[in-house]
Parts: C-alpha cells; structure tokens; sequence
C-alpha cells in the first residue's frame, strides 16, 4: 500500500500518544488502553432495477489508543480506521467500500483523533476528531467503520439525575470514505454549511427518562426533539411506554429547491429551479412505542404520524439519526407528508437453548405518504419486514455474530419523492473486539 496522507496522520498521532503520555505519567495511577475491533461485513442489495443490484465484503479494523488522564484533567485519544476490499460486484457504490477512479476500493483513515479534558468533576470536554450519538445526530455503526466528527463536544452534569450537552462540528467522514470534508447540501459546495450544533438536555430519575435536543445545520436546516418514557415492572414482567415529538424546520438561505434531493418533491412546484428558487419544510411527526418483556420475550407495537414531511438527513451524505421506531431499518426513512405508520416486532432470547441467540421479527407498514408540494401529484404505500439474527460467541469473549435479512416495498401513484422502488437487503457482520492494558 502507498503512503498516503491519511497513513502519516495515522502515524503522527499514535507516536505523538506513545511519546507525550509517558511524559506526564507521573501524575495519573491510571494504565493505557488500546481497543480493538476487526469486523467482516457482507452486504448483498438486490432493486427493482437489477441495474442496480450489487455486493460488496470487507475486513475492517479499528484500534482506540486512549492515554490515562494526567493530572485528573487531561487525556488523549486516536483511533486509526483499516478497511480492506474483499470482493464487490455490480453497481458501484459506497456501501462498506469507498469509491475511487469508478471502482470500489478498501480505505484508511484517522477517524479519531481527540483531546478530552474534565476541568470539573462534572464536566467533560472532547475536541477532535470523534464519533457522536444522540437523538438526532449519530455515527453510524451499520457499515464497515463508523462516520466521525470533527469539533467539540461537551457533557455538562448539572445533577444525580439532570445532565446538558452540546456539540459543535465543521467537518465529518462519511461512513465509506478515506477523509474529513465540510458539510453541504445537495446543491450547495463543501463547507458551505459552516457546522453543525447540537444542544439537548436529559433528565432520569429511576425508571423514568425525558430527552429535549435542538440541532442546527447552520443556513439550510433546524430539528427540535422531545422524547419521553417510563418502565412499569411487574412481578415477572415489565411495560415500557415511550413518547416522541420532533420536528424539521428550513433555517435559512441554503434551502434551496434540490437542498434536500432524496425525499421533498419541492421540485415539482410551479416555478421552482433546482439551487436558486427558496424551498420550505416545515415536519412534525410524533409516535407512541409499547415494549412489553415477559421471560425470554419482547414484544414491541409502535405508531406514528406526520404532517408535512420530517427530513431524517441533516446534511448532503447523512443517513441520519431517525427516532421513530417505523423506520425501515435499511432503505426509506417512512416520515412523508401525511403519512401513517406503525410496527410490531418479536424479539426471542435462546438463551435456555443456545446461550448467546437472539433473533428478532419485525414489520412495518406506512399507509397514505403524499407528494410534498401537493397531494394530487402523488400518493403511495409501503411495507417492510425483516429478521435479525445476533449470536454472542460463549467460548469465544468479544465475538458476535449478526445476520439481517430486510425487504422493503412500496405501491406509489405519481411521484412522491420519500418512497423508493423494492429493494432486498442481506447484511452479515462477524465482529471481534479485545482490550489491551498496559
């Protein structure tokens, strides 16, 4: 493998921890740690369109050097990401495997690389490169490394049972990519969108949670986020009962006609040119999820509605963090304009029979999605299904295997933009994580 840029900035910051550390180990009790994680990842994507058919493996690892925290206030983090091609075939796009010169090809590329600070007890402080989960803004974990983002995060303990956080981002690496860009729209160049914020507040106290979260793609797109639930137990079993409210909001000049090009049918409006004429959105969908688990079974019923169409992407490339339970798994986001929604799942834990099984199935339906723009334009149904198969290695600690099998299909009138041709998905994860103390 040629050296690149990337393997140098690899290079620079494992020495760079290797060397400072040691340096001011004097001040911390504390040990080193490297986690690894190597995963194999096949994904096998059938259409409507066999154009469009493809699969792609990969062999993926992932190596998290933290340093103890010197002096109770100070640490250090990189994390170099590994994929390696294994085979792809048809279509050629990024799935587990990044595109360059119109071939899928394995990448490398720093994906953390941090400075954590905890200036107070109740404090903790992130800048660098570094992976993010909360309700609106997440890395995803699905493909063969996880996207990243480069900024600040902070957590904020204000209590025993009330916490705040924020972040700040002006960069990320998508999921199947050898380096950090700006964030943009579908019309608009790299970095145009100067970050990405998030702020939210969390509040628990015993069984019962409640999240708040505002994010903001500066100049292009705003969501609010309420979510609420409570666990009831019972003898031999227990009911939790979960709430969501969220909304998606244009927020400015780059809201353009075409901004948003996978789901808002804004460019079937009179007049509209795609990049120039102002677009809107103005999406509220709120849902109800019941879990009930009794044994070895969980058994979980949601609904949801929308008005005008919740936007999951926060930016050109996201795939988003979608809350509503309905979502498709893989595929459509099931948040269209008027749209109706609901899902029942079965989740079975083998353990009385083959500790480490644990299978799930699951179902969902969104009924009356409609053009964006105007409801004549375009009408539609869809349904998905699927099985999930996850095997904890008893022999083996650290190993896991998982095995999704989703199909998805939809019955569209017109155009509505949200919903997308058939589609089948095979994905298959082997995954083996070890820590090392030194």
């Amino acid at each position: 493998m040629l050296i690149t840029k990337t393997t140098k900035w690899i290079g620079t910051g494992i020495v760079t921890a290797l060397v400072a550390g040691p340096a001011m180990a004097a001040d911390t009790d504390n040990t080193y740690q490297l986690k690894t994680k190597s995963r194999l990842v096949h994904f096998d994507r059938e259409y409507e369109d066999p154009d469009n058919d493809r699969t792609q493996s990969a062999f993926a690892i992932t190596a998290d050097w933290t340093t103890p925290t010197f002096g109770d206030w100070i640490g250090f983090g990189v994390s170099p990401y590994f994929v390696e091609d294994l085979h792809s075939g048809g279509l050629v796009r990024e799935d587990v495997l990044t595109v360059k010169d119109g071939e899928n090809q394995g990448f490398a590329i720093l994906g953390q690389a941090f400075v954590s600070l905890t200036p107070l007890d109740n404090l903790a402080i992130k800048i660098g490169r570094q992976t993010h989960k909360s309700m609106l803004l997440g890395s995803s974990g699905s493909r063969s490394v996880p996207n990243t983002f480069q900024g600040l995060n902070t957590q904020f303990r204000i209590s025993d049972n009330l916490s705040l956080y924020g972040a700040v981002y002006d960069k990320w690496s998508p999921r199947s990519s050898d380096s950090f860009e700006g964030f943009a729209t579908d019309q608009s160049l790299e970095g145009d969108i100067d970050y990405v914020s998030v702020v939210g507040l969390g509040y628990r106290l015993d069984f019962f949670r409640a999240d708040l979260e505002y994010l903001s793609a500066k100049d292009y797109l705003s969501k609010l986020g309420l979510r609420v639930s409570n666990r009831i137990r019972f003898d031999s079993s227990s009911l939790k009962l979960t709430a969501g409210l969220f909304t998606s909001s244009d927020n400015g000049d780059l809201f353009v006609t075409g901004a948003e090009g996978g789901d808002l049918d804004d460019e079937d409006a009179t007049g509209s040119v795609a990049g120039v004429t102002n677009s809107e959105n103005d999406g509220l969908g709120a849902y109800i999820e019941a879990q009930w688990a009794i044994n070895n079974i969980e058994l979980t019923a949601a609904v949801a509605k929308f008005d005008d169409l919740w936007i999951e992407d926060n930016f050109s490339g996201d795939h988003g963090s979608n809350p509503f339970p309905t979502r498709s798994r893989i595929g459509p986001d099931v948040a269209n304009t008027n749209q109706t929604a609901a899902k029942l799942a079965v989740k079975y834990d083998w353990k009385d029979y083959v500790p480490g099984l644990q299978t799930t199935v699951a179902a969902g339906q969104g009924w009356d999605a409609e053009n964006s723009v105007n409801d004549s334009l375009g009408t539609a149904d869809e349904d998905w299904r699927e099985v999930v198969v996850g095997y904890k290695v008893q022999a083996i600690k650290g190993l896991t295997f998982k095995a999704i099998w989703h199909d998805y299909n939809s019955d569209e009138v017109g155009s509505v933009d949200g919903v997308k041709p058939d589609q089948t998905d095979i994905r298959v994860y082997l995954d083996y994580s070890y820590a090392f103390n030194f």
